[in-house]
């Protein structure tokens, strides 16, 4: 019930703005700057994300990179199958991520290295929906994008057709709920498209260890850490050549 709530009540406060706007045109004076206002935000927002986020530009530029990225998500979702308390996971170079679980849980490394190997395993049978996430930084990057885009195109649309309150108010509520039923999906698509890869010939575990700094970054005292190193070979390209430097 506490879920199905929190699911519908976005919904349901957009829908009585709508009806709002619709029927009481003048009300929509007032709620114009605080639409502006939101406007302002989700630009301040999209901007921090972008900036936390600077790693997409490279991982887009390296199909063994995409391919580790994918491996994390699928080795994530391979513990938690197991029942491991997953907390998140990060990718940190062409051949090799880390997995995060709960503090305490050191003893846990050769379930993740079994996960690992299966992930992989199972990716290559064909089940690739395991390296897609949708709590992924580029989700959330691509969220922020896709949330400013609509929110412009809705200021745009307005003022094109009539630039009056109740209009810009309707067609704000209007896209941004069209903006939530995609937002996953939006998501999804961004990783297949730019950051994940499942299309490797060849790919195995070297090694798994508990890490407590990993590239100047500390494992804080609520988290375990285990760094996973991969040997991945990309599938070859149309023309049958492999990327180099694929298989470092």
């Amino acid at each position: 019930m506490v879920d199905w709530l929190k699911q519908s009540v976005p919904s349901l406060l957009l829908d009585a703005v709508l009806v709002l706007a619709l029927a009481f045109p003048e009300v929509c004076t007032y709620a114009r700057w605080p639409l502006l206002g939101l406007y302002a935000v989700l630009s301040c927002i999209l901007v921090m994300d972008l900036s936390a986020n600077r790693w997409i530009l490279r991982i887009v530029r390296d199909a063994a990179t995409r391919i580790s990225h994918g491996l994390e998500h699928a080795t994530m979702a391979v513990c938690a199958e197991s029942e491991l308390p997953v907390v998140r996971g990060f990718t940190h170079g062409s051949d090799r991520f880390v997995v995060v679980l709960e503090a305490g849980q050191g003893y846990q490394l050769h379930l993740v290295r079994e996960a690992a190997a299966k992930s992989i395993r199972r990716i290559l049978d064909g089940e690739r929906s395991l390296a897609y996430q949708p709590g992924c930084g580029t989700s959330e990057v691509v969220s922020s994008v896709t949330l400013w885009l609509v929110y412009v195109t809705s200021v745009l649309f307005s003022l094109a057709v009539d630039g009056s309150a109740p209009i810009f108010v309707a067609v704000s509520v209007i896209v941004f709920r069209f903006w939530l039923a995609c937002e996953t999906a939006l998501g999804l698509l961004a990783q297949r498209l730019f950051t994940v890869s499942t299309e490797f010939a060849f790919a195995d575990v070297v090694d798994v260890q508990e890490a407590s700094n990993v590239r100047g970054m500390v494992c804080p005292t609520t988290e375990t850490w285990f760094e996973i190193r991969v040997r991945v070979q990309p599938a070859a390209s149309k023309g049958g050549l492999v990327s180099p430097g694929a298989l470092g």
